[in-house]
């Protein structure tokens, strides 16, 4: 039968044949017109139909009704042989649509569930008996998706506990109908952390010297591994009970009580040092993690070797942590920068672990060992790691058009202080630009499916990345600000901008903007290396070629602070055409050299054959070709609901 697809598109005429030998075709109404005067020479008995009609109905019953006795005459010559017959042709046809499935819904995204399709590759379970399909009907255990060098597992089967195991299954699986809701969650998570960490780069451009950089790394990278660990937790057992936005708000609620005590915590008279206070709210967030991993690994023995070392991986620093707090300053710090590196990359140890017992320790005791232990580790929903992380970075870039917002005191005044802040949202928007519309584009293979290097590089290289750009823009405020060039007067900004504005630009912030800058655009670039872009043989630049002109211009960037002749609109000036170059050579580098960059400018060449093959199309069939070039495009009928034509 000719149907309608969910996007609109109509399949082509379809047909089926009648008992007497008559061929029936099935169209839309406004093809039929067409199909019949097209048969109605033909010497075959045809007959062309509407779809859904009565006459369609009452030849779809009489062909199943002649199969139907065809099928009991069958059965009844051949007794057990057409039995048999008919089962291995119904499991046969159901294999057979299960892989078309798999040929037409994976959109290449292997690895875990997604609205981006479906991959059985991912071993799932029903309630204990099995692996399960489609329907629900247990199933042998089948081959396992190797992934980063681990099986994956994205639902959850746990033995011996049924009324856990009916909550889990009814609450812990993964569920794409309800995204919405847990993306709105996560997203209230994210505008609150990203105006924190705003708020604490603010800060700091108040008074820029080493110390105020010092407190803010640290706050800084504390905040990120809260702000980690909730992404990590929902990637791996992403639910919409009540328990898990419990969860939710009350590490929200530490985040807030931890960002309260980060101005203080490294200042010298102890009656008003708040070290003690923020490394006590972020120990409670991070053991409530713990006490997470431990309660699944209870709960879902398959996963128990994974819960338990990212337990281990809380409790080990956190020991550092409180160490810490006995400690003054600068001893402090040795404690300090230990911690937070295992913090960020302590659970890399015990994944290094798990690759070694798949691959090269596979045949080892030790390997043995661990394979048994570490049998499965929780599959992570790649799609909602990548779009968290790119709303994530959106929501930065367009919040750092905050800090350079003022208010002006009276009259009309477009003035250098609009000035700068116009060139500081250019600039904002470059980056945003660079970001999405270059480095995310024509990718082939994201990083974190290309290799476990790619993978850790695109994690990691977004650290520096934020925490450059936010140091560059709490920077930006205070050039905004500043009274060094004409048309800057003081009582042109109404309080509190017209106390924070500042008569000379100081050495820490040159030094913050242009390296903040520099290290940022860096990051991008070692972001874009993670990934594997599509190459035209035709494309102008390489990819290598383009990264060497960017890391030239962050070079540039790191050394410009030394300058200190550019005033703040100049400096300004300055980082924002090194931007745009970076920008413009990245979108000439793309284009392929037998395209014209300019899309108001054809191809004289390419228009003359395109006309010569409509001309001969013409002279062959008799009609115009819609698709000129083309030889053999197909014309689909659409009608009014159609929104879409192809």
């Amino acid at each position: 039968m000719s149907s309608s697809t969910p996007g609109g598109r109509r399949r082509p005429p379809q047909e089926f044949a009648l008992p007497s030998g008559k061929k029936v075709i099935v169209a839309l109404a406004d093809a039929v017109p067409s199909l019949r005067r097209q048969y109605s020479n033909s010497s075959d008995d045809v007959e062309v139909v509407v779809q859904g009609s009565a006459e369609h109905t009452n030849y779809l019953k009489q062909s199943r009704q002649h199969h139907e006795s065809r099928r009991a005459e069958l059965k009844e010559r051949h007794g057990a042989a057409f039995d048999e017959w008919e089962d291995v042709q119904n499991q046969l046809n159901s294999v057979t649509a299960q892989l078309s499935r798999m040929s037409t819904n994976t959109s290449g995204l292997h690895g875990n569930f997604g609205k981006f399709g479906f991959d059985a590759g991912v071993r799932t379970y029903d309630d204990g008996q099995g692996e399960a399909n489609g329907s629900g009907e247990g199933r042998e255990p089948a081959d396992e998706t190797h992934h980063e060098g681990y099986r994956q597992v994205s639902t959850i089967k746990l033995a011996k506990r049924p009324v856990v195991r009916q909550w889990f299954h009814r609450n812990v699986l993964w569920r794409g109908s309800e995204q919405t809701e847990i993306m709105a969650v996560e997203l209230f998570f994210d505008l609150l952390y990203v105006g924190i960490i705003h708020s604490n780069g603010e800060h700091m451009s108040e008074d820029p010297n080493g110390e105020e950089l010092l407190r803010f790394a640290v706050t800084f990278i504390m905040s990120w591994k809260i702000w980690t660990d909730v992404t990590m937790a929902l990637s791996w057992f992403e639910t919409d009970d009540v328990l898990t936005r419990l969860e939710i708000l009350f590490e929200i609620a530490l985040l807030l009580a931890f960002t309260t005590n980060m101005t203080n915590c490294f200042v010298d008279d102890p009656a008003h040092n708040t070290y003690t206070q923020l490394v006590s709210f972020y120990l409670a967030a991070r053991l409530l993690f713990a006490v997470h991993y431990v309660v699944i690994a209870y709960l879902v023995p398959m996963v128990r070797g994974a819960m338990i070392t990212s337990a281990i991986t809380v409790l080990v620093p956190s020991a550092l942590w409180i160490a810490s707090i006995h400690v003054e300053m600068p001893g402090r710090l040795g404690l300090i920068w230990p911690a937070l590196a295992l913090d960020m990359y302590g659970s890399g140890i015990f994944i290094g672990l798990f690759r070694y017992a798949r691959s090269a320790g596979a045949d080892t005791s030790m390997g043995k060992k661990l394979n048994k232990l570490f049998e499965f580790y929780p599959a992570m929903n790649i799609e909602h790691k990548v779009e968290r992380m790119n709303a994530f970075v959106s929501l930065v870039l367009g919040y750092s058009v905050v800090g350079i917002l003022f208010q002006s005191n009276g009259g009309y005044n477009v003035n250098a202080f609009l000035g700068k802040a116009v060139l500081g949202l250019m600039q904002a928007f470059f980056f945003n630009w660079i970001y999405f519309d270059v480095d995310a584009s024509t990718i082939n293979v994201h990083a974190i499916r290309h290799s476990a290097n790619g993978a850790v590089l695109w994690q990691f290289a977004h650290l520096p990345f934020v925490m450059g750009y936010i140091v560059a823009t709490s920077a930006l405020s205070t050039l905004v600000l500043t009274l060094d060039v004409p048309n800057t007067e003081r009582d042109q900004l109404r309080p509190p901008y017209s106390v924070r504005a500042e008569e000379h630009l100081s050495s820490g912030v040159r030094f913050f903007y242009c390296q903040g800058l520099a290290i940022a655009l860096l990051s991008m670039a070692f972001i874009s290396l993670s990934h594997s872009h599509r190459t035209p043989p035709t494309m102008r630049l390489s990819k290598p070629v383009r990264l060497i002109n960017r890391v030239l211009v962050c070079i540039i960037m790191f050394l410009l602070p030394m300058a200190t002749h550019l005033d703040s609109l100049s400096l300004i000036s300055t980082t924002l055409g090194l931007t745009a170059y970076v920008l413009i050579v990245e979108l000439w580098g793309k284009s392929c050299k037998d395209e014209s960059f300019f899309p108001g400018r054809r191809d004289v060449s390419k228009m003359r054959a395109m006309a010569d093959a409509k001309s001969a199309e013409t002279e062959v069939q008799g009609t115009d070709n819609p698709n000129p070039g083309q030889m053999r495009a197909d014309r689909m009928p659409l009608d009014q609901n159609d929104t879409a034509a192809f």
